[in-house]
């Protein structure tokens, strides 16, 4: 199988495998904290043992790094590393909500790779049947349940005002984000609406389904620029700062960039060198995605902006 081809079948054989448990209480049985240092649920467990099987049974000499269980080669000499969320959106997942993902992202296997070695990606809704296929400088293929094409949708929006907007809170201090984004909210909440849908990688997919037109986490840009919240952002992690990791956007950033939209950092800065096998906390980054240039500037300019209110 060439890169896109085990991207694709992988994200669709971990999909089948979760589909069944969407919404059933024993998926949210906490049974472990990941390599993340998030926490890991029933459902999780599921996702993985999807991909060793996987990866047995199509015999691949490739490694994998994924949220729980961290780097897994498999053959003597992986010539390839899939940096792999099995769900994104596990707590979603574990409700049967919709915003729910497979991300399955494919590097060269380096001694150091990094979110710009990343040559194709694959991102499967789990309830639905929709899926998102991107190979770097070869653009995008949107699939639809029928297995047709479907069209990339990107809001021409430049406005924050009209834009529909989504943010993370998941371990994050709402008392803080809350300050740092108020005038964003203010702003698009009437025209555009505001959304907490808990997972990036399909917050990401919905600017190519022109559902929203800007996807914000200020988490890590908090915790850099005010040391002295992180007390605060452990005791809501459990012990230890989580938030945005490299397997959120391996596939999700390179799908946006494909498609004609922007994404960065809450600095305004690529994830190009952002590394792909690190959760360590020095790892985590933060995010501004738009659907228009004019819009990620005007969404990072109300970042800085909340950043100066923010007095903890």
């Amino acid at each position: 199988m060439d890169p896109v081809e085990i991207v694709t079948k992988l994200a669709q054989s971990i999909r089948s495998a979760v589909r069944p448990h969407l919404g059933r209480l024993a998926s949210r049985r906490i049974s472990g904290i990941a390599n993340s240092g998030d926490a890991t649920f029933a459902i999780d467990d599921i996702a993985e043992d999807a991909i060793v099987e996987f990866i047995e049974r199509e015999e691949l000499s490739i490694a994998y790094y994924s949220e729980d269980k961290g780097l897994m080669e498999f053959g003597d000499h992986p010539a390839a590393v899939l940096i792999i969320d099995p769900i994104d959106g596990t707590r979603p997942a574990a409700a049967g909500f919709e915003a729910c993902v497979v991300s399955v992202a494919y590097a060269d296997y380096t001694a150091k790779p990094t979110i710009g070695d990343v040559r194709c990606g694959c991102i499967a809704e789990i309830k639905n049947s929709d899926m998102f296929v991107t190979e770097r400088g070869k653009g995008v293929r949107w699939i639809g349940p029928d297995g047709l094409d479907q069209t990339p949708d990107l809001l021409p929006i430049v406005e924050i005002r009209d834009a529909p907007i989504t943010f993370e809170v998941v371990a994050r201090p709402i008392e803080w984000i809350g300050v740092a984004l108020s005038e964003i909210v203010n702003a698009a909440a009437v025209r555009g609406g505001c959304f907490v849908l808990n997972s990036t990688a399909f917050s990401l997919t919905r600017i190519l389904t022109g559902q929203l037109a800007g996807v914000i986490d200020i988490g890590n840009r908090i915790l850099r620029d005010r040391p002295e919240s992180h007390p605060r952002f452990a005791e809501l992690g459990g012990g230890r700062s989580i938030g945005l990791y490299s397997y959120d956007i391996a596939a999700a950033a390179l799908l946006v960039a494909e498609a004609g939209g922007i994404a960065t950092d809450a600095y305004g800065r690529s994830f190009d060198d952002m590394p792909l096998l690190d959760t360590s906390e020095s790892n985590l980054t933060s995010m501004v995605a738009a659907s228009t240039p004019e819009l990620h500037a005007k969404l990072l300019a109300e970042v800085n902006a909340g950043m100066e209110r923010l007095r903890i």
